[in-house]
Parts: structure tokens; sequence; C-alpha cells
């Protein structure tokens, strides 16, 4: 709050940020920190409309602050101009930023290439190893990522537990305990002690492996240690013993995450509201998704309800699940993902016409007020096609389909050829034959 009623003042103080590169530094990590992405958007504008030069360090913070946006086009843009166009040889730092930037929009290989060019001019650290460990662990590609740590011992770079923590993470993924024990291993003979993110790591490798019960015993080894902050490690527990069904594990580590007074997230509200829905305990669930954000003093988010809407479709209680949605609509916090959950829930228990005009409700195709948090251009196709195809399947085509997407038309939405496919492919339906010919005469509209 304080930072944003500086950002305020600043705006009427005059002050061109541009021509202070310290000031405009300092705005841009601030931005960044708070999320303020449209006022970072504005200072870049701000920026690449002045005259003045960044210097080598500015470069570093404006790739980072594009990267923000996502804006890996302007990076590249910069980074050319500060090395082809200046002819500015990048420091760490900024060969560090740039890095990130490429690795963050799964531009790994380029990563790889631009730091195989500059490492010996620049110097290598282990950030910048840590920053490709853990695209190499995003993409799966853990043998490159062991081949990393190759590189880190050829060039005589100290080891941290940042960078062992990077290493053991792209073991996780796919559950290569054995690996991890070699890395365990390495990390006691460089004298680097594990903290709370390599046992929590250690937690996910036994989760992924399906082995709940050494998981159980490596987290009971991080409460004996007093490793346990948070709610993450917990919630990787019981997230994997869902999905393996271990609901003895589940209840045990639920036990200790309320004896030790742990404070919940919506991430693991969401997981306790599937957990319960799949034990059968649908009122248990709506329980824990309205009394642990009440207790903790936050407000559950869309994908708790969009959880707690699954587990009334798997219970069998449409119409509770609507309830849910329709709640969510009315703060306007529904998004694409509630309204596949609602929409795959009332098709699979046939009530295609109730699906139909939820659709129409929440883009507010009749009152032009739209009751959801998305844009059409943000909703997936595979929302809808499910929708069209069983209205058609079901000889609804004329009567609820065609009207949907004169309506969906007369909005300014745009109807793509798979959704129309969809909706009037004579295949997809047992219709009579006036009916397909109507929905050709539609097709040519």
């Amino acid at each position: 709050r304080e930072s944003k009623r500086v950002l305020n003042l600043l705006d009427k103080s005059g002050i061109d940020i541009c021509t202070e590169e310290v000031l405009l530094n300092t705005l841009l990590e601030v931005c960044m920190h708070i999320g303020e992405n449209s006022r970072l958007r504005d200072l870049l504008h701000q920026q690449e409309r002045s005259s003045a030069k960044p210097s080598l360090h500015l470069y570093g913070a404006l790739i980072k602050a594009n990267n923000c946006l996502r804006r890996i086009n302007k990076c590249w843009s910069l980074w050319h101009e500060m090395v082809e166009e200046r002819h500015l040889e990048p420091n760490e730092v900024v060969l560090g930023c740039m890095l990130d930037a490429l690795v963050c929009n799964k531009e790994l290989d380029d990563a790889l290439a631009l730091f195989r060019t500059w490492r010996d001019r620049v110097g290598a650290n282990s950030v910048m190893y840590s920053t490709l460990i853990k695209g190499f662990s995003a993409a799966s590609r853990t043998d490159e990522a062991m081949e990393m740590w190759q590189d880190i011992k050829d060039a005589g770079i100290p080891m941290n537990a940042v960078v062992y923590n990077a290493l053991i993470d792209a073991q996780a993924r796919s559950g290569n305990t054995e690996k991890i024990a070699q890395l365990r291993r390495a990390m006691q003979r460089d004298g680097v002690e594990p903290d709370a993110i390599t046992y929590s790591t250690m937690v996910k490798s036994h989760c992924v492996k399906g082995d709940m019960s050494r998981a159980l015993e490596t987290l009971k080894e991080m409460q004996d240690m007093g490793l346990v902050r948070d709610c993450v490690v917990f919630n990787t527990v019981l997230d994997w013993c869902t999905k393996h069904n271990r609901m003895d594990i589940a209840d045990g580590v639920l036990e200790d995450f309320e004896r030790l007074n742990i404070q919940p997230s919506n991430f693991t509200v969401g997981i306790l509201v599937k957990m319960y829905g799949r034990r059968r305990q649908l009122e248990r669930a709506f329980q824990v998704a309205q009394q642990l954000p009440a207790k903790w003093g936050f407000k559950p988010n869309a994908q708790v309800c969009t959880c707690l809407m699954s587990a009334c479709f798997l219970n069998n209680s449409p119409g509770k699940a609507i309830e849910v949605f329709n709640d969510l609509l009315k703060v306007g916090g529904a998004d694409s993902k509630s309204l596949g959950v609602a929409l795959n829930g009332l098709i699979r228990t046939g009530r295609v016409r109730e699906a139909a005009a939820l659709v129409e409700d929440a883009l507010g195709l009749s009152t032009g007020s739209r009751r959801s948090s998305f844009t059409y251009e943000t909703l997936p196709t595979e929302c809808l096609e499910p929708l069209f195809t069983s209205l058609a399947q079901r000889g609804l085509a004329e009567e609820v389909a065609m009207p949907l997407i004169s309506k969906l038309r007369k909005a300014g939405i745009s109807i793509n050829s798979r959704l129309l496919s969809s909706a009037l492919d004579p295949s997809k339906n047992n219709g009579p034959r006036s009916q397909q010919g109507n929905r050709a005469s539609f097709l040519s509209q």
C-alpha cells in the first residue's frame, strides 16, 4: 500500500523519470515486486520514447521488466541494441537476466546457445547454471540438467543449496530417487547443508514415484528438524495421497497439519475438497471450503469453487454444483475452467438445455452484461465443442444450438469452423433431413 502511495506521488511530481536512471531502475523493481504491470508498461513505454541511452545496468533491468510482461521479442531487441548497435559487453547480471527471460519464455535452446557464446567472456556463475537447470527441469530434460552439474564441476564453480535444489527438483519431477540419492551424497561431500526446499523436493520425488510411505517418513524427518514452516510440503503430500487413493496416510498428515497450526492456502483447500469429494463426503467438502478460509481470513478463489463443483458432480449433486457456479458468477469470479467443469458436468448428466442456458447467462448474450471474468478470446474452444456436439446428437441443433450460435455472433463473438462443425455436422446427430438442410443454409450465412 505504501509503495503504491509513493508511486502516485511520483505521478504528480512531474519528474522526468527517464533522465533519472537510478530512480527509473528503482521504480521498475518496485512495480515488478508488487505486480503493478499496468504501471510497468507505462514506464517501459516512457523509456522507449526517451532519447536517453540506457547504461549497462539499466539494460539488465529493462530486460527483466519486459520478461515480467512476457515480451520476449522486446528482450531480444534490447539485447541486440546493447551488443550489436552500442557494442556494450554484458556483465554477469545482464547475461543472467537475459537467460532467465529466455527460460521463462520456454526458449531453452536459445538460452543454452547464448550462455555458451558468452560464458567464457563474461564468466559463468551458479545463478546462471541454476536458471538453465530449472529450465531443463520444467522441460523434463533431466539428463541435460545433470550435464549442467558436470559443467559446474569442470568450471570449478562452488556448489550451493540453490543449485543442488534445482538439480534435485529436475529428478523429482520424474520420481528418480536413485539420482536424488546420488545428489544428496554429493551435497554431503561438498559440505552443502540441505534446507527445507531440499527436503520438500525429496518428498515430491517419493510422491511422484508413488512411494507415499517414504514420502511420509521424509515429511516426519522435516518436522523433527523444524523445517516445516508453511503448507507447501503438506499440500504436496495431501495432493498425491488423493491421487494415489492413500486416504489412510492423508488423514494422519491432516492431523499433523492441524496440530502444528499451519496456515492453509487456497491450494490446500482445493486439495481437501477434492479428497473429500472422492471419499463421497460432500458435506465435509463444503465445510472445508467454508470454514478454513473463514478461520484464516482469506476468500476461497475460483479454483477452490471449481474443485467444489467437480466434487458435487462426482457425488451426483449437479444442482449444488450449479449453485456454486452461480455464486461465482455473482462476484465475477467465474473463469474458463469453472465454466468448462459446469458444462461438462451438465452434459454428462444429460442436462444439455441447462448447459446452453448457462453459456448464454455467463456471457451475457441476452442481457449484454457478462457475468464472468474471462473474455471469449480466453475461452478454450473445447469448453463449447462438447455442448454443441451433445445438442446435435440429441436433435436439438435447430431448437437450441443454432439460436445460441446466432446470439454469439450478434455479440461479436467469432465462431470458428470446429464449433460450427460440432453443432451442425449431420454426421454427429440423427436429426431429420429437413433439419440437415436448414443447417446447410445456416452454414452459408
